[in-house]
């Protein structure tokens, strides 16, 4: 498989994600001081995965 098809897939799927703890967060209720912290974990911890992500797959592509 293309590893740029993978990346695109692990992309996409962390978007969605995020999108979707995110929403689950609002969804929680609670004030905007009580949120903000959860709603920063989340994006910061979704990203840096994403980012290992793309980082192991680039690796890969320059063994090739």
């Amino acid at each position: 498989m293309n590893l740029n098809i993978i990346k695109k897939i692990a992309i996409a799927l962390s978007i969605s994600i995020w999108i979707v703890l995110i929403f689950k967060i609002f969804q929680s209720g609670g004030t905007m001081n009580d949120q903000l912290p959860k709603c920063i974990f989340t994006t910061m911890g979704v990203f840096a995965f994403l980012n290992i992500i793309i980082k192991i797959i680039e690796h890969l592509e320059k063994k090739k």
